[in-house]
């Protein structure tokens, strides 16, 4: 009887085998069944800081993941895609993830010249924002000049928040 020899594959068979591994692999574990790597791309996001700016640190969407590492991005530059969660003020509001994920809500506090945006609940906007920590209505309201009802925000004491320079609406 004699033995098959093993070959090792080199060529043009193993290029066939490499593109048919690769496209039964593109194929696998995504959600969206029109775009398989939908979950898994990250959002391309406008550069709404302008071009002499330099890139962010994060760009892309409120997600849980950016959510639990926002401590990380403190005093950073980040720009987002969020949607509106509950309106405070027209220049303060909180935000949550705009793909349906769950995550706890994060405070945005608009400065004078973030843009003529009215936020909306259930509105989607691209956020330049600094995300700083410690919040506490006073000192806020005594940096930015705004009034704030301290009452109305005691849940967001000593919590992180966004201090957002640009706001549009997404498109």
């Amino acid at each position: 009887m004699v033995k098959p020899r093993s070959q090792r594959l080199t060529g043009p068979g193993l290029a066939a085998v490499m593109a048919l591994a690769g496209a039964g692999l593109s194929a696998c574990g995504g959600m969206d069944d029109d775009n398989p790597l939908a979950p898994y791309a990250p959002a391309e996001l406008p550069d709404i800081r302008g071009a002499e700016d330099i890139d962010d640190a994060y760009s892309g969407l409120l997600d849980p993941a950016f959510r639990e590492d926002l401590d990380a991005y403190e005093d950073i530059e980040v720009t987002l895609l969020a949607d509106v969660a509950e309106v405070i003020s027209p220049r303060v509001f909180t935000v949550t993830s705009p793909d349906g994920s769950e995550l706890e809500p994060v405070l945005v506090v608009a400065t004078a010249d973030a843009g003529d945006v009215d936020p909306q609940a259930g509105q989607s906007l691209l956020i330049a924002a600094t995300p700083v920590g410690d919040f506490d209505a006073g000192t806020v309201s005594e940096d930015l000049g705004m009034s704030l009802d301290e009452q109305q925000l005691e849940e967001w004491e000593d919590e992180i928040y966004l201090v957002a320079t640009i706001l549009e609406p997404a498109q």
